[in-house]
């Protein structure tokens, strides 16, 4: 009697899941913390103080239980089709009530209301484009891994577990600390565990041991915002060592004789630094410069590399 009774349950043992375990998982750890950096980009336009995200902890929980600890929070249910699960991104009262202290304008030196009460309408509208936000930021995240949208089916104020599976459903659970001028709260994401187990080998890539690995989207924007930097160049015809009685003997009107003649190069530099030898000429009655060659550091003069040294040290003091 007793191997039969104790039989279901060692069978049971043997074919539940243990689950997804994020310890091997450590693509999803970049996730949650791209998904954190996009939040707080996306949330900053709204807020007039410094809003900082950060990743607080990620681990793995019955869906229930998960959810229970966040009672009288608000949650928005994301759909992704191409997972064909249901998200639930949420925000606990004080992250709500420390949004509307930081948005309307607070000081921060008092703590934000925070009763036990329902939200308002502009409180749960605010939520909503935190969670369209976050929507967009998920899909920017999981974008390396699997190209996927999350879709913002609706906003729960009262949680209804269900939608999220059943009582004993694995998920990760992912906490992302919200502050801001020292107050905020917390935003948690649940992801179900069937949502992620067919790109399990995906989130199982080991970036510290594939060099080549990067995002390129990421990569992309580096690239746009280096390329837009505006910098100044400047074209040198000549250089003279003088003294300051020199320069202080001009006058209006006196000329200054240069060393250099129609044949001589113009160096071209940018934050003096020598990047180019040009040509100096004329065209429809502007002075114009034709790249000729590139400055090449290694072979110039001694003496003339430490002036040029000497000359950025002086403009950078």
């Amino acid at each position: 009697m007793d191997a039969k009774t104790e039989t279901p349950g060692a069978a049971e043992k043997l074919l539940d899941n243990p689950g997804l375990s994020v310890e091997r998982l450590p693509m999803l750890t970049l996730i949650f913390d791209r998904l954190a950096t996009a939040c707080a980009e996306g949330m900053r336009p709204y807020s007039p103080a410094i809003l900082t995200c950060f990743v607080n902890s990620i681990a793995t929980d019955h869906v229930w239980d998960a959810l229970d600890a966040y009672d009288g929070s608000i949650a928005a249910i994301l759909y992704s089709p191409e997972l064909d699960a249901r998200v639930l991104v949420g925000l606990d009262r004080r992250c709500i009530f420390a949004l509307m202290e930081v948005l309307l304008g607070g000081d921060g030196q008092q703590q934000p209301y925070d009763d036990d009460r329902n939200f308002s309408t502009l409180e749960t509208r605010v939520a909503q484009t935190v969670f369209e936000i976050a929507a967009e930021a998920l899909h920017s995240a999981f974008g390396p891994i699997i190209a996927t949208k999350f879709t913002l089916e609706r906003v729960e104020t009262r949680m209804d577990f269900t939608v999220m599976g059943r009582r004993n459903v694995l998920a990760v659970v992912a906490k992302i600390l919200i502050q801001a001028m020292d107050i905020g709260g917390q935003m948690f994401v649940v992801i179900p565990q069937p949502a992620l187990t067919p790109i399990r080998q995906q989130l199982s890539r080991d970036l510290s041991s594939d060099g080549s690995a990067s995002d390129p989207r990421w990569r992309a924007m580096m690239r746009q915002g280096v390329q837009k930097t505006e910098v100044k160049a400047v074209a040198v015809l000549d250089e003279q060592s003088l003294t300051l009685g020199d320069i202080s003997a001009w006058r209006v009107g006196d000329l200054l004789p240069l060393k250099a003649s129609a044949v001589t190069k113009t160096r071209l530099d940018c934050k003096n630094q020598p990047l180019f030898w040009c040509e100096l000429g004329q065209a429809k009655g502007h002075y114009t410069l034709k790249v000729a060659d590139r400055v090449d550091v290694e072979e110039m003069p001694l003496a003339q590399f430490l002036e040029l040294a000497g000359a950025a040290e002086k403009a950078d003091a």
